[in-house]
């Protein structure tokens, strides 16, 4: 048993070791439908897989969203794709003669695709097939 101790000392020391994941937030204005709107961006990135999860907030409706996607590295910056859901919202229930719906969220999904760059997001947020441009600048 006291020949296996080098090897498990080696072993150990070649486990990778669970890094810090920074917390990114983003702010700023956008506008839908001619109504503008404050949002910001919170998330983390896994360095090794470059999934990124985290909220997506309206600060001006104050409605929430789970925010989950991808942050793959590139030369003019990272580019971030992600799949913005409802987090905790109202949800449709009706029926008329036995027929119906259930669990319908109110709110709807979007896809954002973005350029990451140093201190800035630019790109685009789709809502029920509407793109619309999004800037938002990196908060320290």
């Amino acid at each position: 048993m006291k020949r296996g101790w080098p090897v498990l000392v080696l072993l150990a020391a070649c486990a990778p070791t669970q890094q810090a994941q920074p917390v990114m937030t983003y702010e700023g204005e956008v506008r839908f439908l001619l109504l503008p709107q404050r949002l910001r961006i919170t998330y983390t990135v896994n360095p090794v897989t470059h999934s990124v999860s985290g909220t997506y907030r309206n600060l001006s409706s104050g409605d929430a969203f789970v925010l989950e996607g991808t942050l793959l590295p590139g030369p003019d910056g990272a580019t971030l794709t992600a799949r913005i859901t409802p987090a905790e919202t109202a949800r449709l229930n009706a029926s008329v003669l036995g027929f119906g719906v259930s669990n319908i969220p109110l709110k709807a999904s979007a896809t954002l695709s973005a350029l990451v760059g140093q201190d800035t997001l630019n790109g685009a947020l789709t809502v029920n097939a509407l793109r619309y441009p999004v800037t938002l600048k990196r908060l320290p």
